[in-house]
């Protein structure tokens, strides 16, 4: 919970986006005496999404579904007036209808067919002309104008820019991490165990925050471009980011075992030198990702997919030795599948389609 507790958090712009709106609609319904004000308060908190595109589509939707609604319970409140049998009889059908189909045909149908389910049932409450229904579709539109406004205003664009800054700042804590692991087994000098460690938790921390931004931002459909066509995903390969997080944990953690066996300087020399390679690279990724550095949205360097022969091989090195530039060629994968999912440079160095 402390590690949610930022700003850049997705849990936490979400908890705060959709409290702000509640708070707004409730203080509408309430200094407004809005009849039936719940329901705007349902449709804040059903209709706000996660980008201010999802939203507007979502209330596009609803607000279409709500008046084919609201025109159908009008007209069965008119039809049937007070006589509760009607409602009574027609109303568990109609549950099942709407339920079932609902959540299957999507937002628009789902308001709609529960505008007339509310009218059915309250219909049997007290006795109701078809002027409920334009209630309903009041407390819909006030409750969408309200989630709109909110998802415009805070954190329009959901998980996009935040699933740049986590994944450029957790390359930068696994650089800390690369540097630190090779230098640790090249001094041959007792470490404290790396999952107690500060950097080891920064790291961990940094994975989770890029993780859960990475989950909303499956979720969220493509932002739209001019006359409403899609623009395509940025080409990144966002779980090779992740890889290289975990794999950066996992094999510190595993090198950093006791008992160690030592290394000889010209072995130390070489997984000094691989590792700051390692880390240089990492930290090129970081800035190229990070959408509040210098250059945002630069294309990604790439690099190639494997160390070996980068270096001599020492004479009589280690099995320590192996691990670790082992350790470090699985890194340089990740970071060459991350550099790699874009689309390849053209002659003039800009970029063309595959």
């Amino acid at each position: 919970m402390r590690g949610h507790a930022e700003r850049r958090s997705v849990f936490f712009q979400n908890a705060v986006r959709i409290a702000l709106a509640l708070t707004a609609a409730r203080l509408v319904a309430g200094v407004d005496t809005l009849p039936h004000g719940f329901w705007a308060l349902l449709a804040t908190l059903t209709l706000t999404r996660t980008t201010v595109d999802e939203t507007w589509s979502a209330v596009r939707s609803a607000l279409a579904g709500t008046l084919a609604g609201a025109l159908v319970a009008g007209g069965t409140l008119a039809l049937a007036g007070t006589h509760t049998t009607v409602y009574a009889v027609v109303l568990p059908l109609w549950m099942l209808f709407a339920f079932t189909v609902g959540p299957v045909k999507g937002v628009g149908w789902a308001q709609g067919l529960f505008t007339v389910l509310v009218a059915l049932v309250f219909a049997q409450l007290a006795p109701a002309t078809w002027q409920l229904a334009e209630v309903r579709l009041l407390d819909v539109v006030v409750g969408s104008a309200i989630g709109a406004v909110f998802g415009l205003l805070a954190w329009p664009r959901g998980a996009q820019d935040e699933l740049r800054f986590a994944a450029a700042e957790l390359l930068r804590k696994a650089a800390e991490i690369v540097v630190a692991t090779g230098a640790a087994v090249a001094r041959r000098e007792p470490v404290p165990p790396v999952p107690g460690s500060p950097g080891h938790r920064s790291l961990r921390h940094a994975v989770i925050l890029a993780e859960s931004a990475y989950v909303q931002f499956q979720s969220e459909p493509a932002p739209f471009g001019g006359r409403g066509r899609t623009v395509a995903p940025a080409a990144v390969d966002w779980q090779a980011a992740l890889m290289a997080g975990h794999h950066t944990l996992w094999g510190s953690q595993r090198l950093l075992e006791p008992p160690r066996t030592g290394l000889g300087p010209p072995a130390a020399g070489t997984v000094s030198r691989l590792g700051d390679r390692v880390a240089g690279r990492m930290l090129l990724v970081s800035a190229a990702l990070d959408p509040g550095g210098d250059t945002p949205e630069a294309p990604l360097p790439r690099f190639d997919r494997t160390l070996a022969g980068a270096d001599a091989e020492p004479p009589g090195a280690p099995g320590l030795y192996y691990a670790t530039v082992s350790w470090l060629d699985s890194l340089m994968a990740d970071l060459s599948r991350l550099a790699r999912a874009g689309p390849a440079p053209g002659p003039d160095g800009g970029a063309q389609g595959h």
